[in-house]
């Protein structure tokens, strides 16, 4: 079995195999991608990244006949819900209507989901989900990269779900809760939070040598994303972090060591589990999603295959269904009115010998209504496809979350406790995820500043608001600044 880990620059490759719960691995490979073969998690290059594989994979002599996919993507929505219990089929279905309602997702995105823990005295038979939305268009160009490359993929993961078996199979690592697991690359980090021996939250970001004033940019985006990751952490009633795991490219650990001592952070190495073998000859914590792939998944409280969930909700075989089903109605109308133009035919030659003109003016008749109805069919066929086109566009067009001047001018009539105006600063709009982003909002006191998110949240425009904390004490040299402000617009049809 071949486990690929693919980001946007490099594939991660394991040759190994899970027998009575003991992982070898055999071999391992790291391929090297050109720039825009893959885009955020998307292989755009079929062909070429096919090629690159194929051809390095022989090299090293790993071919295998089955592959098993992680991946990450800034593309992937996390959302928290509250879920009723219900059979394995009836709950992904709840997932996924929750998911719809809540965060405005539509049937262009896969659905997966973890159970991590009873939903508490409030909501009785009911359990608490970290759901997942990714675009459906990833994992169906992971299905086409590997029917190319002659591969049966059997799964294609979420990053943050394989490196969680690695973590949770430590259980000294419940001592360390709430616990945020830190992959680190040139071009991105990958951040997991672990609260109560579950996994809580994760989040994918890009980075960028421009986007920071230091030369070792990957150290300060990790410092900048940790602090964001404890503000969340203290935002849903935790007490903050005091410990961080660390793995991928790790260039110098002391230095991020000494880094994070100054936040009040351990930092550690990712651990090789016990019943991991073989990882003597390369590097594991670079390859550490690769490996925890290769764990089975527990079926009672997660469902995180994106390729067994697109098959459970038909998003595979539509398609596929519908032409057989047109190919099987053509098939039978012809073979009956083959059927009974050549008994007809028949049937008058034998009788009437003096009738064959006649029967070769009907059979000309049939043939005419017969293109005549092709033709009839073929418009309709059109039309058909039209209307859909129309539906779909329709579709996405009512789902874009709606920016409006008037939202700005109530979120002012709904926060400010002063005449004074509320001073927004780094203001941003992705149209495509409603997310109006927000560095900081300047507000008059600190009283101000947890009237000012419940005023907001109040609101009837947003699926939900989120912000890293508050600081300063109001005084003139030292405002109140609430920074980081994130607003997920409902799209216009739920805003109504």
């Amino acid at each position: 079995m071949l486990s690929f880990d693919i980001s946007d620059r490099q594939v991660h490759i394991v040759k190994g195999e899970n027998a009575g719960g003991k992982i070898k691995i055999e071999k391992s490979l790291t391929v090297e991608v050109p720039e825009e073969m893959i885009m955020n998690g998307e292989v755009i290059n079929l062909s070429g990244l096919a090629d690159l594989l194929v051809t390095n994979l022989k090299a090293e002599l790993m071919m295998d006949k089955e592959a098993i996919v992680t991946f990450s993507s800034s593309n992937i929505v996390f959302k928290e819900l509250v879920v009723p219990k219900a059979k394995s089929g009836e709950f992904l279905q709840m997932v996924q209507n929750h998911m719809s309602q809540e965060m405005g997702i539509s049937d262009e995105y896969s659905i997966s989901y973890t159970v991590v823990g009873e939903a508490g005295e409030d909501n009785p038979g009911a359990v608490k989900v970290l759901a997942t939305a990714c675009p459906s268009a990833i994992v169906e160009a992971f299905r086409k990269l590997f029917s190319i490359m002659s591969i049966s993929l059997k799964s294609v993961n979420i990053s943050c779900n394989s490196i969680s078996r690695i973590v949770l199979s430590d259980k000294s690592n419940n001592d360390k809760m709430p616990l945020l697991v830190c992959q680190l690359d040139d071009n991105f980090l990958g951040l997991t939070l672990f609260e109560n021996g579950q996994m809580a939250f994760a989040r994918y970001v890009p980075i960028d040598p421009s986007d920071y004033d230091q030369e070792d940019y990957v150290t300060e985006a990790l410092n900048e994303n940790i602090f964001r990751m404890e503000q969340f952490n203290k935002a849903r009633g935790g007490p903050g972090l005091d410990h961080v795991i660390l793995y991928g490219k790790i260039v110098d650990f002391i230095k991020l060591v000494d880094s994070l001592d100054g936040m009040d952070i351990k930092a550690s190495i990712l651990g090789v589990p016990a019943q991991i073998t073989g990882y003597e000859n390369f590097e594991f914590t670079v390859f550490a999603n690769a490996i925890g792939s290769l764990y089975k998944r527990n079926k009672q409280t997660e469902r995180i295959n994106l390729l067994e969930i697109d098959n459970a909700t038909g998003k595979t075989s539509e398609a596929a269904t519908g032409l057989l089903i047109t190919a099987g109605v053509i098939v039978a109308a012809s073979a009956l009115a083959i059927g009974a133009i050549t008994f007809f035919v028949n049937m008058r030659k034998n009788g009437v010998l003096d009738d064959i003109e006649d029967t070769k003016a009907e059979i000309a008749k049939c043939d005419e209504i017969i293109a005549a109805n092709r033709v009839l069919h073929n418009g309709l066929d059109q039309v058909n496809r039209y209307k859909a086109i129309v539906e779909n566009a329709k579709n996405k067009l009512d789902a874009l979350p709606v920016l409006k001047k008037k939202i700005f001018e109530q979120i002012d009539e709904a926060t400010n406790s002063t005449k004074e105006k509320t001073n927004y600063k780094g203001f941003s709009y992705t149209l495509g995820s409603g997310l109006i982003a927000i560095s900081s909002v300047e507000v008059a006191d600190q009283l101000q500043a947890p009237e000012f998110v419940r005023g907001v949240k109040a609101l009837n425009y947003f699926n939900d608001v989120r912000f890293n904390g508050y600081t300063g004490t109001g005084d003139e040299d030292d405002p109140v600044i609430i920074s980081a402000l994130q607003l997920y617009l409902k799209s216009e049809e739920v805003a109504k």
